[in-house]
């Protein structure tokens, strides 16, 4: 018997089901953040929204929406990969198995999802970050807690360092990549607009296009507007630093039963948002007030670095603690997050067709309240299509071929 023969998949009756009801909300709540891009609401805001489809409270409720979830549910994700990435390893180093081979297959094959997806469907993609991240993970197994937790910290305070070298120490090197965008659109022929005195392809002409030929030209080139962004960001420092905890978190639970020692659970939770939600505030002010100047960008990254991860830990940590009571709302959401690859991709796939002028073409149509409203509606749809699908299959479509080619079985 060889060792892929041996390798399986978590088995039902093992799975940890608050963690599968945490992912399920957090792919709700990155949906939420996601709408205004995948909808053009971002882009065209209210210029062209159709009258009944806006209200006078609606910027109040996208600051308030925005304040309590943006960056934090993607945070809470990431944190889940790397909980995951512990119970995959204790479990093969229960059975004697090699970590290391399995997870580069799984990380290859998130790697192929993920760069579809960025390249054919939608230039929000994470899955294509997750899995070159993943890789880099491995030199990290075998590190103990102190390691863990002080890696973490540096890398999550690393885009602040990331922004002074582009901002004030004129290292710009994200520009090589919003430059390539531009001349690739000038080589496709594709709409294109000045965005800091660069030229760049035109997004808004983008959600307008009815070519899907042109649909897929525009997403080659705006591949590097993302990968631009990204770095400027400083993403992968965040991104790889909350999968450190992740991992720390995955070994207490394993170990120290972290799901059940209420009085720990109850200070994170506590401290979390008392830490993290008036930075959250002040990040959401600054934000709103911002005159796009240098020092403006420097202060909302400082105060997302400090304030993003503390509320995120603290929402972890209180939806653990309520998911004890054992509400029934919690099982809808355990559905979605047992299939959360094939639901988010289903996320950004159907909403293009809504959206985009390749199918019913409504960008820019509704106000920020109605697009919430459109998540909710199709996050119940997704909901019960995840139970549905869940009582003739062991798991979701996307998750069965991902297991498929990761365990050659």
């Amino acid at each position: 018997m060889t060792t892929t023969d041996q390798l399986s998949p978590t088995k039902a009756i093992n799975r940890i089901h608050y963690l599968d009801a945490l992912r399920g909300i957090a792919v709700f709540f990155i949906f939420t953040a996601n709408i205004p891009y995948l909808s053009g609401y971002f882009f065209f805001r209210n210029s062209q929204s159709l009258p009944w489809a806006t209200f006078k409270f609606d910027e109040i409720f996208e600051a308030i929406l925005h304040t309590l979830t943006d960056g934090k549910f993607y945070t809470i994700f990431s944190l889940l990969f790397g909980i995951g990435f512990t119970i995959q390893y204790e479990n093969l180093k229960k059975r004697n198995l090699p970590f290391k081979p399995f997870f580069r297959r799984r990380m290859f094959w998130l790697m192929i999802f993920g760069g579809i997806h960025l390249s054919l469907i939608w230039l929000g993609d994470i899955l294509t970050l997750y899995a070159i991240l993943g890789f880099a993970l491995l030199n990290f197994v075998e590190s103990d807690n102190k390691k863990l937790l002080k890696w973490a910290g540096i890398l999550i305070l690393l885009p602040i360092l990331n922004t002074i070298i582009i901002h004030f120490l004129k290292f710009d090197y994200v520009v090589f990549f919003f430059k390539t965008n531009g001349n690739l659109a000038t080589y496709f022929n594709l709409p294109t607009t000045e965005f800091n005195g660069l030229k760049m392809t035109d997004l808004k002409a983008g959600f307008q296009n009815q070519s899907l030929l042109t649909f897929f030209k525009t997403n080659i080139c705006d591949l590097f507007i993302r990968i631009g962004f990204i770095l400027y960001e400083g993403r992968p420092f965040k991104v790889l630093g909350i999968f450190l905890i992740g991992i720390w978190s995955g070994r207490q639970i394993i170990h120290h039963d972290l799901l059940n020692n209420n009085a720990l659970l109850k200070k994170i939770a506590l401290y979390g948002i008392l830490i993290g939600l008036p930075i959250s505030i002040l990040r959401t002010y600054l934000e709103i007030t911002s005159d796009g100047s240098d020092i403006y960008d420097l202060y909302i990254t400082i105060v997302y670095a400090l304030g993003t991860v503390p509320l995120a830990l603290g929402y972890a940590s209180a939806l653990a603690l309520m998911y004890q009571n054992r509400s029934a709302l919690f099982k809808y959401f355990e559905t979605v997050g047992k299939m959360a690859l094939t639901n988010y991709i289903l996320q950004s796939t159907l909403s293009i067709l809504v959206f985009y002028g390749i199918g019913l073409g409504l960008s820019g149509k509704f106000g920020f309240t109605f697009l919430i409203f459109y998540c909710c509606l199709f996050f119940i749809c997704q909901i019960i299509f995840s139970t549905l699908w869940l009582k003739k299959f062991k798991t979701g479509p996307l998750e069965w071929v991902w297991r498929k080619f990761t365990y050659h079985k």
